[in-house]
């Protein structure tokens, strides 16, 4: 539904095709989408009792088994559509709800999925005619007791408290991950973007691409892997992927830097998720490089495009540094004019994920950002202070170390604040 112009309802149309691919992402088939102007959205039924009355005749007709809402609905305009319908009725927010319960893997993310499903489940309970005005005796209490729907909030805020303490020992283990990463410093890139834009085939393409395996210094420093060795879960599918993954990639320059597929962001991304998947995405925020990959095939580009950026803005990522990506480049009509008319890529980076085309490209603009915060230096040390050698590990990424008789001269990566604590102590 929408209200406007031809722009307005452009807009919903896009939106109305991705709710269709969100359906089918969820094992659904739509049988038909019907795209509707109105007005003004009424409180009862959202989009008016006539027009409601002329769908649920439509949907009779179709026999089709339920109906899903683009818009997000009340739980009173749910239930009176429903009567309306003789159907279920359900919108958006459920569905992706529902989409990320079968996609998640990994138990922080059944858990964080769980947590937004309740915490989605307490903002819609309302009461439903007898069924919960029924009231709860209690031994030692004088009266009927609480009412149902007082019962079923207070049960809901016990497990989603259950599910808060939960995360929060994921956090704590998330926090001695990043602990053991930080004891052997390396630049972090985030590729964030738009569900199906091709983030996790980047990932694997650039690992491919590296040719990377653990390198000598990273046995000498005992680094474990950051995850397995074996390939990113990719599919042409809306969230075909929930649970990040990290991935060591060769920069053009030497050394190391740790690349990170996350979630994908969608137009209307629910609260609830946002929250949930806080621990998730506050990996984002620690990164020196953030990745925006766009799937350049898609009609709705630059939508796809604001989505994205007001997510980054939601969880206080907006700021990072950012390289704009243009994606599925092989793909008929995909130009790379379509990224100049978003009105400040004048020379977009384009690739192609699945061929490899461009990557090379992607990599050194990459390491190019990376050296604002991450300096190469070069430092000569006399025999006698070879002790500062081990600070140099700890802090930042060595690069190459040669030996000599009288002086050790080493070349390392690091960030400008621990250069300065270098410089300090070579000072002393």
């Amino acid at each position: 539904m929408f209200k406007g112009g031809p722009a307005e309802s452009a807009a919903a149309s896009s939106e109305l095709a991705e709710l269709g691919r969100l359906c089918e992402t969820a094992g659904i088939s739509p049988a038909d989408s019907v795209l509707a102007r109105v007005k003004a959205f009424t409180p009862a039924t959202l989009l008016g009792s006539g027009k409601a009355k002329e769908l649920a005749a439509k949907a009779a007709e179709l026999k089709a088994d339920a109906v899903i809402f683009d818009d997000d609905l009340t739980p009173a305009q749910q239930r009176n559509l429903e009567k309306i319908f003789s159907l279920a009725v359900t919108d958006r927010t459920e569905l992706i709800i529902r989409i990320f319960s079968q996609r998640a893997r990994t138990r922080e993310g059944k858990l964080q999925v769980e947590l937004a499903r309740l915490t989605h489940m307490l903002t819609r309970l309302s009461g439903k005619g007898e069924a919960l005005e029924q009231q709860h005796g209690r031994i030692g209490t004088r009266g009927p007791g609480e009412r149902k729907i007082e019962y079923e909030r207070r049960a809901l805020r016990d497990k989603i408290g259950e599910l808060h303490a939960r995360m929060e020992a994921v956090r704590r283990e998330r926090s001695v991950q990043r602990g053991r990463r930080d004891s052997v410093p390396l630049p972090q890139v985030s590729i964030v973007g738009y569900t199906n834009a091709g983030k996790s085939t980047l990932l694997n393409a650039l690992t491919r691409a590296a040719g990377h395996s653990q390198s000598s210094w990273h046995r000498q420093r005992a680094m474990p892997p950051c995850s397995g060795r074996g390939a990113v879960y990719s599919d042409d599918k809306l969230f075909a992927t929930l649970d990040p993954t990290t991935r060591r990639v060769r920069l053009p320059g030497g050394g190391d830097a740790l690349f990170t597929d996350t979630v994908g962001f969608i137009q209307k991304l629910p609260h609830s998720l946002v929250a949930s998947f806080k621990a998730t995405l506050e990996e984002i925020g620690r990164s020196d490089l953030v990745i925006h990959l766009h799937d350049l095939s898609s009609p709705a580009l630059a939508e796809q495009h604001a989505a994205v950026r007001t997510t980054l803005a939601e969880i206080g990522a907006g700021d990072k540094p950012t390289l704009s990506v243009f994606n599925k480049v092989d793909v008929p009509g995909a130009s790379p004019a379509r990224a100049r008319r978003l009105g400040r890529f004048f020379q977009p980076l384009c690739v192609s994920a699945l061929k490899g085309d461009g990557l090379a490209e992607l990599l050194a603009k990459a390491e190019a950002m990376l050296a604002a915060s991450w300096q190469e230096r070069e430092v000569v040390l006399p025999r006698a202070r070879a002790g500062l050698i081990k600070e140099i590990y700890r802090i930042g990424q060595v690069l190459s170390a040669d030996h000599g008789e009288q002086e050790i001269k080493i070349r390392f990566r690091a960030t400008a604040a621990n250069c300065a604590r270098l410089e300090a102590l070579l000072a002393k």
